[in-house]
């Protein structure tokens, strides 16, 4: 794996897992919303749990995160238009599962 690679994807998990909170957060009381903070709280749980790994030298929990953040980013996106932490999340959450994706390949 490459360091640089390793890095962003590290960036990208943090920032994913930030934008994820702060939309749960603003979501939680929210009526019609549960989907969305549980997807939220689902994702940062995954973008932990890889900035770990990922900082042991495993890419073993990319594609579980890249998972996460793709089912994530569908269900925020639904609220982007509506919500500016929900598009924020969308965003996060894409760039996100890209560069997990990339990294759950790397050797």
């Amino acid at each position: 794996m490459k360091t640089e690679s390793l890095q962003e994807c590290i960036q990208n998990c943090d920032d994913c897992a930030k934008a994820c909170r702060e939309c749960a957060d603003a979501c939680r009381d929210m009526e019609g919303m549960e989907e969305c903070v549980r997807r939220c709280e689902t994702c940062v749980l995954a973008c932990k749990e890889c900035i770990d790994t990922m900082k042991e030298g495993s890419n073993r929990a990319c594609e579980n995160c890249a998972e996460a953040c793709h089912a994530c980013h569908l269900e925020c996106e639904k609220f982007a238009d509506e919500h500016e932490h929900c598009r924020k999340c969308a965003e996060a959450c894409r760039a996100c599962e890209t560069t997990c994706r990339e990294m759950a390949i790397a050797v």
